[in-house]
């Protein structure tokens, strides 16, 4: 999906999200995934108040630059959290096994 300021939202994340709300509401967490769960939690939702930020930025023609850094950051969290995701979910597909 190509976004307003020109940022492409990753797929891959999308899934990723999609497949951890799934797990998550398909049982209790051991204590060991909670420390962990909370960090990516708190990423994603950082994330997502930049790329709202970075939207209405756009929507008023806020300077190129100030996007661009924000686009930056927000792409940087993707990899983050396009690295950190498939071994939580794996983690998590093994304990409701």
């Amino acid at each position: 999906m190509q976004r307003a300021a020109g940022y492409t939202e990753s797929g891959r994340l999308t899934q990723l999200i999609e497949q951890l709300r799934e797990r998550l509401g398909s049982g209790l967490l051991q204590a060991d995934f909670s420390q962990e769960l909370e960090a990516v939690l708190a990423r994603l939702l950082m994330r997502n108040q930049r790329l709202r930020v970075l939207q209405r930025m756009t929507r008023n023609c806020v300077s190129l630059e100030s996007a661009a850094a924000i686009r930056t950051v927000i792409e940087q969290l993707d990899e983050e959290l396009l690295r950190e995701l498939p071994p939580l979910l794996e983690r998590l597909e093994q304990q409701h096994a």
